[in-house]
């Protein structure tokens, strides 16, 4: 079997994994952007739902106000889906309900965008990597047709040389706008997370009104501070 022909067909796979490589980075970049859409309420909105939460709340309604949380156009968002969680484990007091509320937001609203955040960090670093691996199998096989034929034909050698630079050329282009991207995402990510602590603290000064009595004579009035819930 010709040992050129084996290592150029390698040198192709390379290129076809770096095709892939491109089209899986930018899917999981448009299911992010997708996510921290859904997951973000538009600027003055969470103050709608936190007073409807509490007026239903303070009659007593709390199913409707957990029925509130699930329908349009609250449904997707991180705020919403903390509410309800908080609401339907009332009964268990403030600190206790702080303990959920940072399962749920690590678990349920942010560990699927983490996952997808650190598929491409690793399109990042595997794209140049890849596409060296990809420049040095075809100047392999362009080396070793050189060595097997007594004429060289210079414009066939530089075609070859070419074609093996592009997989470097190829990594490196891939993995450039991945990196934006993936910073990009990390800092609306960064804010996502800050802008659902500041509305969630407000949500709990409220929450402390509608706590059960009993609930309140097992926990105290120790509010403490939301970075306590969704800490760094």
């Amino acid at each position: 079997m010709d040992v050129t022909r084996i290592i150029d067909a390698f040198g192709y796979v390379i290129y076809a994994a770096l095709a892939l490589l491109a089209v899986w980075g930018v899917y999981n970049a448009i299911l992010l952007y997708r996510s921290l859409a859904k997951k973000s309420l538009p600027s003055g909105t969470e103050q709608a739902l936190i007073l409807q939460v509490r007026d239903l709340g303070k009659a007593g309604k709390f199913d409707a106000a957990i029925a509130a949380c699930a329908n349009p156009p609250y449904w997707h968002a991180a705020l919403a889906q903390l509410i309800a969680v908080a609401l339907k484990n009332r009964e268990k007091g403030l600190a206790k309900v702080k303990g959920l509320l940072v399962l749920e937001f690590h678990t349920e609203v942010i560990a699927g965008m983490e996952n997808r955040l650190a598929s491409i960090a690793t399109i990042v670093r595997m794209g140049p990597l890849l596409g060296l691996l990809g420049t040095v199998a075809s100047m392999i096989g362009a080396f070793g047709r050189i060595g097997g034929s007594d004429k060289v034909n210079a414009q066939a050698l530089a075609t070859d040389i070419s074609l093996a630079l592009w997989a470097t050329g190829g990594g490196l282009l891939i993995a450039t706008p991945m990196m934006l991207l993936g910073n990009d995402i990390h800092a609306k990510l960064r804010r996502l997370r800050d802008v659902t602590e500041k509305q969630l603290q407000e949500f709990l000064d409220v929450f402390e009104t509608l706590e059960t009595p009993s609930s309140r004579a097992t926990t105290g009035r120790s509010s403490g501070s939301v970075r306590a819930v969704l800490p760094r």
